[in-house]
Parts: structure tokens; C-alpha cells; sequence
């Protein structure tokens, strides 16, 4: 359980970085290519894909490698809609509509945690601030004088367990950042 949350926030750094860098090393790509490597796949494809990607010559060898990115993550691949990328650009729609800030929502960490983890079983929101009384046996209680909000996920395929994240918003301006999994402390 802790293991896990563990890996995803060293995950979210590094998508984080990521983000970051990924101008430095596709800047020769024409923009729909550019936009769908540095915002639309950003956190779901892998480094030797990245790298692969950019290596390509022709926008013809790009758009087949697209092709084949959405194929290779489709649960059904023999049903017409590729149920994986539709779920994809949902969750961003979602995160740019719900999580925006002065940025898009999909550049925010409760976005970059919604499309990359999916919706949360379960979230407790304080907008007005308050007290985290974690269950009994956890330690990690705060309280807290600006909003934050608590994500809980329950991952029964990954080994079981749950992954509680927190979103703070210490500044009052709508910019929750993830701060803690008070689970792994």
C-alpha cells in the first residue's frame, strides 16, 4: 500500500519534469505532433516511446506511430471505439473543466493525478479549511486553515490497499497542490 503511493508520487514528479523538458527535445515537430507528445500523452507514455517518437523523420511515420499508441492500449481492440483513448480525453476535458486555475487543469496536480489515476473513489472537501482525522490506526491528522481536499483510491488489483492524497490550497487562490499521503507517513 504505501509502496504503491510511493512509486505514483515519484511517478508524478517525473512527469512533472517531463512536461518541463519535453520542449528542449521535440522542438523540430510541427504542432499537432508537438501538442499531442507535450500535452495530450504527456503522462501516459513511456520514455523509449517518447524517444522513439521523436526520432521519426516523416509526419506520415508520426501519424502511424499514433496509431499504433492508441491500438497497443485498447482493452478491445476487435469493438469500434477505442474505449482506453476515449477515457483519455475525457479525463482531460474533465481536468481542464473541474481543475483549471491560471493554467489548464490538465497541467494542475489534481488533474495530472484525475487523468493519470482516474476518478478517486472517494473525495472529502474543505473549502473553507478544517480538520483530517485519518482512521484509526493511521497516523497524519492536520488541520488546516486553508482549503484542501482528501483523495482516496482503493486499488484491489494492485495488491489492495488504499492511497489517500492530499490537495492543499495554502495561498487561497485555487491552486490546490499535492502536498501528502498522509498513508505513507
Amino acid at each position: 500500500m504505501h509502496h504503491r503511493i510511493g512509486i505514483w508520487i515519484a511517478a508524478l514528479a517525473a512527469a512533472g519534469l517531463a512536461w518541463s523538458c519535453g520542449a528542449q527535445t521535440d522542438g523540430d515537430l510541427r504542432e499537432p505532433f508537438k501538442r499531442w507528445l507535450d500535452e495530450d500523452v504527456l503522462y501516459i507514455i513511456a520514455s523509449e516511446e517518447r524517444e522513439a517518437f521523436v526520432e521519426l523523420t516523416t509526419d506520415e511515420e508520426r501519424e502511424h506511430f499514433i496509431e499504433s499508441f492508441w491500438t497497443r492500449r485498447d482493452p478491445t481492440p476487435d469493438s469500434a471505439p477505442n474505449e482506453y483513448k476515449q477515457e483519455h480525453y475525457r479525463r482531460i476535458a474533465y481536468s481542464n473543466d473541474r481543475f483549471a486555475w491560471q493554467i489548464p487543469g490538465w497541467q494542475t496536480d489534481r488533474g495530472r493525478t484525475y487523468i493519470t489515476q482516474g476518478p478517486p473513489d472517494e473525495i472529502e472537501s474543505h473549502p473553507a479549511g478544517g480538520q483530517y482525522r485519518p482512521p484509526s490506526g493511521e497516523d497524519g491528522g492536520f488541520t488546516a486553515n486553508h482549503p484542501f481536499e482528501i483523495w482516496w483510491y482503493l486499488w484491489p488489483d494492485g495488491g489492495g490497499g488504499e492511497g489517500i492524497l492530499v490537495f492543499e490550497d495554502p495561498t487561497m487562490t485555487g491552486e490546490y497542490r499535492l502536498t501528502r499521503a498522509p498513508s505513507a507517513q
